[in-house]
């Protein structure tokens, strides 16, 4: 199949199975499944074992085997608007169902041998069950590697004073940390707080942990990023991004695209249009909502808004906009749901990106040459924003609150003002780093093919002759059936059960499968994947016992603290029987694990299984993660400069809501040192984009399965639009706003004067049902020129012609799309690295505007957009969208910086060997109690150390500097691929919504 100038070849089947398991979130799942079809690509068998909460449609991935895990989610869990809170439920309640899907894996005869396991790094628990498998397990990290130095820096950033997060101190820089600042880091709304530090830790740990680490980056977008990377980690380190440049047609979004979209971009003007998305997790309130709304309206640039429901707080979808509101627009602006964002982004009409900084939005921005506004709302967001607009100088930033004059001002800027146009350049040349990665000979080509030889390697387990009529129930029964070794090998992946991880795990599944490894995914039952869309996959579906208020609680922390203690014997018992199972078919190579999975690394390592952790966000946001205990103590201003992360500032932290603060820092802690355990990383970015971030992760290491339905009338709507003149809206499937934010971005998008597609997802707007809060008469103000719907198909949004701009909340999904396809950003960050992510959009890459995360304001929203879509500035930054966008084509291309590390990374695999044990020899992993497994974050990270690999959904070209530092602190290979979706292109997998 041909994409983006590249021509993907499946190679023949090397006889070895991969078993991927991606977190059931958005941003999570598309990346995973990328991944499957570019290492299918390269002759690997693909196996996914998923949960049932927000499972993938297996039927549109015939060349898959899915295996669907009991998670036992509880309502609560499962509904829970606190993604700490589910990572930590799913790390505990998937232990058991994972382990023993992963047994049933490992004992199957009759499939490919499995090489080894690729888990999404939040599934931190996958190291220990890997570890008592015995099977090697690599990390797939589904942010950029910029971001991912602040997780792993976060004991460092605590024990500097910088947190907790000081409001007087936002804007000091972290000299530390250049360039971030204080405001850039990840923020996670969560009950627990403590727990967020706890899962990222964990997180980073469990990566270190790994046999190595996938990133969805590329070696010219983060050079310094995998530099310090590989410096810091002993493991191996695969830039093999931007994953949705190889196969960009692997969405696996979990909410529904509005295909309309794309028909109003193709009406619009070319680079006119600002594409508005903050990703499936961020959240407004209804001020926030409204001037966002009035920012884009004053702009007087077309937009494309994705206004998800439950974008805003207490709305159900667009019910805060004003009456009237897209009547007068008069067709200026177009709102959906869900929008097909790489379809939006690679559209002639979309001029910039108005994003939350999610690394799979800033990655497929970076793709499209698309310039960025950056709004990172949590997370790895605000590292990924720094960078966007500090150091790539790609984006602005939208710092210090919504408002709908700061929103005009920076939408025109990047739009219309010579400073966009230069953002614009850089953006282009960019895009042409991260397509010449993927090209032969490319960066996260050779990465890629650098990935193979190591699942050999951590892998030699012999194909045994199935005992017909004797029960194979230990590892003694193993040794005794083997026969001659075979070179075919699986691997088995692990996601963490949120979008945001699902995807790309998804998506490295694909790769992996293209690569021609047998790819087999345990998923836990919360958030489960759809087998029937990714058929050839095997899939295993463990139980993760999660309760109903537990399976719907808003605090990801908690969630993720919990998953990681009740999925621990779970994932234990399926990962043996995954052993037993492939006695008659290919071997185990290594278990690819979500970094966040921070138990995973030592169940893998008790069974002898080498564990690769992968990191579903930018290396620079996991950088800030992986300091945040060196930060949380400093009383700090916001705007102060972070030294240890430059260009981050305090604000740019990541902020993760939770009620349990201790258990969000045990989380960070937990995924950085599985992560630095793990025997390498996977990150979905691309050395071009991090090579700084890349640089500087040796300090910390030693060594779609869209889940919402998107509405495809967004896409006739664009088609309305004329080229790059539509902002699209769109903030995620998690975050929200209250109803006075809601009403904001309403009035700022009016006021822009600038069509817009606003994506307000159900749930988005506090307390709303969806759009009820919209002011009356909005809708008839508006006009033509705006559309909103529930969900938009993002990546169709994104590359259409007509959007111009794309107002996003800076998850790094979001994040990556944009700027694959050249859309500069407006960013609106929430929590987590989406302020990391915001921070790089506007002042690295320079391809957005930042809307600052004070509060939002219609006139900082109408100033924003017209910055971003009408003004010269703007015209800038969708240049330097553009050039960015090159640079994924190039790092994609035959030598590009993916390509090699592509190549890096399935001979990685094929070199990962799993070790024979006997079970009776296995430890034993006793369910530990919920206190214990508050550390989630510093599983996650240990387990990723442990692991044989990483990798990251990130190109090194974007997260050089990122990768650079994890390099350093990760004694692990590390694999950038960017972009999983710039490199599948399997079915659609079915939204969540």
């Amino acid at each position: 199949m041909k994409n983006s100038g590249t021509d993907i070849q499946v190679d023949e089947r090397n006889g070895r199975r991969l078993v991927l398991f991606p977190l059931p979130l958005q941003g999570h799942v598309n990346p995973m499944i990328q991944l499957a079809n570019i290492l299918h690509s390269k002759g690997f068998s693909i196996t996914i074992i998923h949960t049932t909460f927000n499972s993938p449609d297996p039927s549109k991935y015939p060349h898959f085997t899915f295996h669907s895990i009991q998670e036992e989610l509880t309502e609560t869990e499962a509904s829970t608007a606190d993604i700490i809170a589910l990572a930590s439920s799913l790390n505990i309640k998937c232990v058991a169902p994972f382990r023993d899907c992963v047994s049933r894996l490992l004992s199957d005869v009759s499939e490919d041998p499995i090489a080894c396991l690729i888990s999404d790094a939040i599934f931190h628990f996958t190291a220990a069950v890997s570890k008592g498998l015995k099977l090697p397990r690599i990390v797939l990290r589904t942010g950029g590697a910029s971001s991912f130095r602040i997780f792993t820096a976060l004991p460092f950033l605590k024990e500097k004073g910088y947190l907790p997060i000081q409001e007087s101190q936002l804007e000091e820089p972290m000299v530390e940390l250049p360039p971030f600042k204080v405001k850039d880091l990840p923020v996670i709304n969560s009950r627990d707080p403590e727990s967020v530090y706890d899962l990222m830790v964990s997180m980073a740990d469990g990566t270190k942990a790994s046999s190595g680490v996938i990133w969805n980056t590329f070696e010219e977008l983060e050079q310094s990023a995998l530099a310090a990377l590989r410096h810091e980690f002993s493991i191996p380190i695969f830039p093999i991004g931007p994953f949705h440049n190889r196969f960009p047609s692997s969405s696996s979004s979990l909410l529904t695209q509005d295909q309309s979209s794309i028909s109003w971009l193709d009406k619009q003007g070319p680079k006119s249009v600002v594409y508005v998305s903050f990703g499936s997790v961020a959240a407004l309130n209804e001020t926030e909502f409204l001037e966002v709304a009035w920012g884009l309206a004053n702009s007087k640039q077309p937009f494309l808004w994705v206004v998800r429901p439950g974008l805003v707080r207490g709305a159900e979808w667009l019910e805060p906009l004003p009456n009237g509101f897209l009547e007068d627009l008069n067709g200026r602006a177009h709102i959906v749901k869900w929008a097909p964002q790489s379809e939006v982004l690679a559209h002639p009409a979309v001029g910039a990106f108005w994003t939350h900084n999610g690394w799979n939005s800033t990655l497929e921005s970076i793709c499209e040459g698309v310039p960025m506004i950056c709004m990172p709302c949590f997370t790895d967001q605000m590292a990924n924003a720094r960078y966007v607009s500090d150091v790539w100088r790609v984006g602005m930033q939208l710092e210090n609150g919504l408002e709908r004059a700061k929103i005009e001002s920076t939408i025109n800027r990047l739009l219309v003002d010579e400073e966009g146009e230069a953002i614009r350049k850089g953006i282009l040349s960019l895009k042409e780093k991260a397509k010449l990665c993927l090209s032969q000979g490319g960066s996260s080509c050779q990465s890629l093919d650098s990935l193979s030889p190591l699942f050999s390697r951590l892998n030699k387990i012999e194909k045994p002759r199935r005992n017909q009529g004797k029960q194979i129930n230990s590892m003694e029964n193993i040794r005794e059936s083997r026969v001659q070794h075979s070179k075919c090998r699986r691997i088995l992946l692990f996601p963490l059960p949120l979008q945001g991880h699902i995807n790309p795990m998804i998506q490295l599944a694909n790769i992996l499968y293209s690569k021609g490894f047998s790819i087999t995914i345990i998923h836990t039952q919360f958030n489960a994947p759809n087998p029937s869309k990714c058929p050839h996959f095997t899939f295993h579906e463990i139980p993760d016992g999660l309760l109903e208020d537990e399976a719907s609680t808003a605090d990801g922390v908690i969630l993720f603290s919990v998953l990681n203690s009740k999925c621990v014997e779970p994932f234990r018992d399926s990962l043996a029987n995954l052993l037993l199972d492939a006695m008659d078919q290919e071997p185990v190579a290594c278990l690819i694990t979500d970094a966040a999975w921070h138990f995973t690394h030592a169940v893998a390592e008790g069974f002898k299984i080498p564990t690769i952790a992968m990191r579903t966000t930018s290396i620079c946001s996991f950088l800030a993660f992986a300091s945040f205990p060196l930060l949380r103590e400093r009383d700090s201003r916001l705007e102060e400069s972070v030294q240890e992360l430059p260009p981050l500032k305090v604000k740019d932290l990541p902020v993760i809501k939770t009620r349990c603060p201790a258990t969000l820092h045990q989380l960070f802690e937990k995924i950085s040192n599985q992560a630095k355990a793990c025997s390498g990383l996977i990150w979905n970015s691309f050395e071009e984009i991090e090579r700084d971030a890349l640089s500087k992760l040796s300090q910390y290491f030693p060594a779609s399965s869209s889940l919402i339905t998107p509405d495809q009338s967004c896409i006739s709507w664009l088609d309305t639009q004329t080229p790059n003149s539509v902002l699209y809206v769109s903030f995620g499937s998690l975050a929200a706003v209250n109803e006075t934010e809601f009403l904001e971005m309403a009035w700022g998008l009016l006021h822009s004067n600038q069509p817009f597609l606003w994506v307000v997802r159900p749930g988005s707007v506090l307390d709303s049902e969806w759009s009820e809060s919209l002011p009356d008469g909005f809708l008839e103000m508006v006009g033509k020129r705006g559309y909103i719907v529930k969900w938009a198909p993002q990546q169709q949004v994104l590359a259409h012609p007509a959007t111009g701009g794309f107002w996003t909340h800076n998850g790094w999904n979001s994040t990556l799309e944009s700027i694959c396809e050249g859309v500069p950003m407006i960013c609106q960050p929430f929590s987590g690295d989406q302020r990391v992510n915001a921070r790089y959009v506007s002042d690295v890459w320079k391809i957005g505007i930042h809307l600052e995360y004070n509060k939002l304001e219609r006139r900082d929203i109408e100033r924003a957009i017209k910055g971003l879509m009408v003004e010269t500035k703007g015209q800038g930054m969708r240049q330097r969208s553009v050039s960015l966008k090159e640079k994924v084509n190039l790092c994609l291309s035959h030598g590009g910086s993916s390509y090699h590390s592509l190549e890096s990374l399935t001979n990685y695999i094929i070199r990962t060997n799993y070790r024979d044990s006997p079970l009776k020899d296995l430890p034993e992993i006793e369910t530990q109690d919920p206190e214990e497994f508050h550390c989630l974050e510093a599983g996650l990270v240990n387990e990723s150390k442990a692991s044989p690999g990483l990798i990251g959904n990130s190109f090194e070209e974007l997260e050089q500097d990122a990768l650079a530092i994890t390099c350093q602190d990760f004694p692990i290979p590390i694999y950038t691929k960017v972009h999983f979706t710039s490199t599948c292109q399997p079915p659609k997998i079915k939204s969540i919504i």
